[in-house]
C-alpha cells in the first residue's frame, strides 16, 4: 500500500476536528476555533507515526494516550482531572463511532483496505469518500445526541439559559424536588451549580442546612433564567426584588 503523506495528514487533521467537535458537543465543553485547529493540527502530526519503524505494543499505546490527552488538553485545557478524564473518554468514543462508520463502509462498498501501523490507521480509500464518512458519522452521532436529550427531557432533565449584565451561559440541571433553598431575603428559590462553569461574581450568601450537616453557599441574582425541557420554555426575570415571572 501507497502512503501520501501529505493526504495522511490532511485527512488526519479534518478527521480529528470532527472528533473533538463532536467531543465538545457530547461533553458540553467550550472551546474556541484557533485551539480546536491547534489540535486537529497536532492530530494531523501524530498521525505521521504510522511512517516510523514499527514500534511495541506498549510504547505505541503509551503514545498514543499521550498523544490524544494533549490533544484535549490544546483544545479544552485543564480544569479539573474528572473533566478531563470525561472529555477524553468521550473523545475515545467518538473514535470508535467513526471508525464504525468508516469500516462498515468499506465493508458495504468492498473498498480498499487499510494499515494500521504504530497505532496509526490509514485507510486505502480516496480522500473524498473517507472525509465524506467521517461527515456522515458526525451526522448520525449528533442525531444520537439529540434524541438523547429529548429522552432525558422526560426524565426531569433541563435546559438552562442563565443572563446576567449582558453575560449569558447555557447548563444542564436535574429538577430535584427535595431542594427546599430559598434565598433568605427575597425567598427566590435556589439553583445550585458548579461555580466554576459560572462566569458571574458572587454577590452574597446564602444559609444552607442538610442532614450532613449546614453551611454557606456563595450566590448571585441573575438578571433572568430561561429554563426549556425541549417542549416547553419558561422565561424568569429578576429585574428587580419584586418582580418574578
Amino acid at each position: 500500500m501507497v502512503i501520501y503523506v501529505d493526504v495522511l495528514f490532511v485527512i488526519n487533521f479534518f478527521i480529528t476536528y470532527l472528533l473533538l467537535l463532536l467531543t465538545k458537543l457530547l461533553a458540553k465543553r467550550k472551546a474556541k476555533t484557533p485551539r480546536l485547529l491547534a489540535a486537529s493540527f497536532a492530530g494531523g502530526l501524530y498521525s505521521l507515526v504510522m511512517l516510523a519503524d514499527e514500534l511495541s505494543p506498549l510504547i505505541s499505546l503509551l503514545g498514543k494516550l499521550a498523544a490524544s490527552a494533549l490533544i484535549i488538553f490544546i483544545a479544552f485545557g485543564f480544569k479539573r482531572l474528572t473533566v478531563f478524564a470525561k472529555s477524553l473518554g468521550i473523545f475515545y468514543f467518538s473514535n470508535a463511532v467513526f471508525l464504525g462508520v468508516i469500516l462498515a463502509a468499506q465493508l458495504i462498498f468492498n473498498s480498499g483496505g487499510a494499515c494500521v501501523n504504530n497505532g496509526s490507521v490509514y485507510f486505502d480509500i480516496s480522500a473524498k469518500a473517507l472525509l465524506l464518512c467521517a461527515f456522515i458519522a458526525y451526522v448520525i452521532s449528533v442525531l444520537v445526541i439529540k434524541i438523547y436529550n429529548k429522552t432525558l427531557a422526560a426524565k426531569e432533565i433541563y435546559s438552562l439559559c442563565i443572563e446576567k449584565e449582558g453575560k449569558s451561559i447555557r447548563l444542564y440541571a436535574f429538577l430535584d424536588s427535595g431542594n427546599r433553598l430559598h434565598e433568605p431575603f427575597s425567598d427566590y428559590p435556589v439553583i445550585i451549580a458548579d461555580k466554576e462553569k459560572l462566569p458571574f461574581e458572587t454577590e452574597r450568601v446564602i444559609p444552607y442546612n442538610t442532614v450532613g450537616g449546614e453551611g454557606v453557599l456563595k450566590a448571585f441574582k441573575p438578571d433572568k433564567v430561561i429554563i426549556s425541557n425541549g417542549k416547553d420554555k419558561i422565561c424568569l426575570l429578576y429585574t428587580s426584588p419584586s418582580t418574578r415571572d
